[in-house]
Formats: C-alpha cells, sequence, structure tokens
C-alpha cells in the first residue's frame, strides 16, 4: 500500500483557506496560522479552549478557560491520582460569551487571558519562553511557571465529513514546572522531580456528537526526558494529512502515524496502545478513572481520563529500541455532545 501523503505546515501558512476550508496538515515547530476572521460557521459552533494539567507522580492540578460559544466554561480541578482522591473542583459558567473572552489566535504569541468572576480569578499569560498561570479561589491558590523542556511541539489540523468544519490543536509536552499551591490554608508540595506541565490549545468548528481517545505522558528515562502525545477516533482520516502521533526522548523527535488506542467496558482494566507497524506498543494499567460529566444547556459531554503507568516499547528514528516501564501518564476517552 502506497503512504498517505502528509504536509507540513510552514512559517506564516494559514490552515483555514479564505473560504474557510481547512487545510489538513501538522507541524512540530507550531506553525500553522489560525485566523477566527475565516471560520465559516454560524457563531455559536465556534469552539475555543486553553487547557493546562500540572502532574507528579500522585497530585493534578487542571486549569481550563475556554467556551463553546453559547457557554463559556472555567475550571480548576484538583486531586490526588496515586490515591484516587478528588479534592477540589470550580466552575464557572459564562452564559453566551460567543467571541468576547478575548481567547488568543496563537499559542506562543505574548498573551493575557483572564477570567474573574463570581469569586474565581484565572489568568494565563504568555511571554516569549514563559507560560504564568494564576488560580484564585476561597479554597485554593496557585502560582505556576512553565517553560518548554524540549524544542518541539505537535500542531495538527483536522478536517471533518462538512467543508468548514475543522480542529485545529496544539499540545506541548515536557513543560517545565515551578507551582506553589495552597489548598484550605495548607501548603501542597508537588515533587520537583517529577513535575511536568501539558499544554493543549484547542480552536475548531465540529460536529454536535463526537468522540476522541488521546494519552499523554511526561517523565524521564533512562536520565532523558521522555514523553508522548497520541490520539485517534477524532475527525475524517480519509481527508488528513498527518498525525497527532509523536515521540519525544531526550533531543529526538520521533513522529508515528496511525494509533489506535483500545480499552475494556470496565476502565479499570489494561488499556493497550499500538501503532501497528511495530514502532511503539504499550499498555497503560489505570489506577484512578477522572470521571467528568457536564450536562449543561444543549452540552452533554463525558470523558474517562485514566491515569496510571505506562509499559510498553518504541522504536527511534534509527530503529533502536527502547523499553519503558513505570512511567506516569493518562489515557482518556471522551463522548461529547457539544
Amino acid at each position: 500500500m502506497t503512504p498517505k501523503p502528509v504536509h507540513h505546515f510552514q512559517p506564516n501558512e494559514h490552515i483555514l483557506s479564505p473560504k474557510g476550508i481547512p487545510i489538513p496538515g501538522y507541524s512540530l515547530d507550531g506553525s500553522g496560522i489560525y485566523d477566527p476572521a475565516r471560520v465559516r460557521a454560524a457563531p455559536w459552533r465556534l469552539k475555543e479552549w486553553d487547557f493546562y494539567q500540572i502532574t507528579d507522580e500522585n497530585l493534578c492540578l487542571q486549569l481550563t478557560i475556554g467556551h463553546v460559544s453559547y457557554a463559556g466554561n472555567c475550571n480548576i480541578m484538583f486531586f490526588d491520582h496515586a490515591a484516587q482522591e478528588h479534592l477540589y473542583t470550580k466552575d464557572i459558567v459564562i452564559p453566551l460569551p460567543f467571541r468576547s473572552m478575548g481567547m488568543p489566535s496563537d499559542a506562543h504569541i505574548d498573551s493575557v487571558l483572564e477570567v474573574e468572576r463570581s469569586g474565581v480569578h484565572l489568568r494565563f499569560t504568555t511571554r516569549s519562553e514563559e507560560r504564568r498561570l494564576t488560580a484564585k479561589t476561597d479554597r485554593l491558590s496557585a502560582e505556576i511557571s512553565l517553560k518548554p523542556g524540549i524544542q518541539d511541539t505537535i500542531t495538527i489540523c483536522t478536517p471533518f465529513d462538512k467543508p468548514n468544519e475543522f480542529y485545529f490543536n496544539e499540545k506541548i509536552n515536557l513543560l517545565e514546572t515551578e507551582i506553589s499551591l495552597i489548598f484550605d490554608g495548607k501548603p501542597w508540595n508537588f515533587n520537583p522531580n517529577a513535575t511536568f506541565g501539558l499544554m493543549d490549545w484547542g480552536r475548531g468548528v465540529w460536529p454536535f456528537s463526537h468522540e476522541w481517545l488521546w494519552s499523554s505522558l511526561s517523565s524521564r528515562l533512562n536520565g532523558r526526558l521522555f514523553g508522548f502525545n497520541l490520539g485517534c477516533g477524532f475527525g475524517n482520516s480519509e481527508k488528513a494529512s498527518g498525525t497527532e502521533n509523536v515521540i519525544f526522548y531526550g533531543d529526538e523527535t520521533i513522529k508515528l502515524d496511525r494509533m489506535t488506542i483500545t480499552h475494556q467496558p470496565d476502565f479499570m482494566l489494561p488499556w493497550v496502545l499500538d501503532s501497528g507497524d511495530g514502532r511503539f506498543y504499550a499498555t497503560l494499567t489505570p489506577h484512578h478513572d477522572r470521571t467528568t460529566r457536564t450536562k449543561l444547556l444543549f452540552v452533554d459531554n463525558v470523558c474517562h481520563q485514566m491515569f496510571g503507568p505506562f509499559s510498553g516499547h518504541f522504536l527511534t528514528n534509527d530503529g533502536s529500541r527502547v523499553e519503558f516501564s513505570g512511567q506516569i501518564g493518562f489515557a482518556e476517552h471522551a463522548v461529547n455532545n457539544w
């Protein structure tokens, strides 16, 4: 079978045509221009979010600012995945924000994204190579600094069946993290040797009903930074030109093609992640199911985000086989109507 051609976005290349048609492709350096003025869809269909996750081998803090046009959502979630203990959730719903939330059109430009209402203050500041996050409520206060641990990221523009539907997304693994967090008056210490940040930056217009499988890991292996971003099940794979599947190992970026992520009806049973070509295979043995369910207006979403240790192997770009075991990450299955 002839390999399917892939498209690499170049600097200053738009991911939407002037008529709003997505240009499928990917990049490893953040290339790909998202211009909201080129979106051709009803005002209530645009979805935009900035999501950050800070984890070590025990604790996880998640911060989100985003909207689905007819409803904005700001979220703070704090939990101990190793102890299977939910500690805190705070949600703020913003009715009918449409494009008024000031979401940046690029994940790397200097920007300040801020929401302050109902006793909650969230601020995401990007300046050059550093991201500073602030979260404050009556019970939780966090100050976070994130700096890239590796050079490459993964950016993807995914098409759907209809010509003006698309998903433009950039994920940054292995963000070196400094975090100060106080919850209910008590400092909570993340392990500085095992703490990494993850950024998930998404913009798009896609079908009301959809699902995805996604897995991410940021850790160390053999004294090197090690992580991956893997996904499947979202968009029109026949129209796609490139995938979001990538491994980071030391100073090497290993690009993968298609990936399958499978699980049993019991989400706590082992998950399997397989590239199908021998270049990557892993199992996740979950120790925590962070299930979120959202029912709001037209929104009806459920996501099982499974945390636990991964074991498996991958091939480097020169074909060398690398084994790994015990690194903590997650895989999730989301079924959404929004």
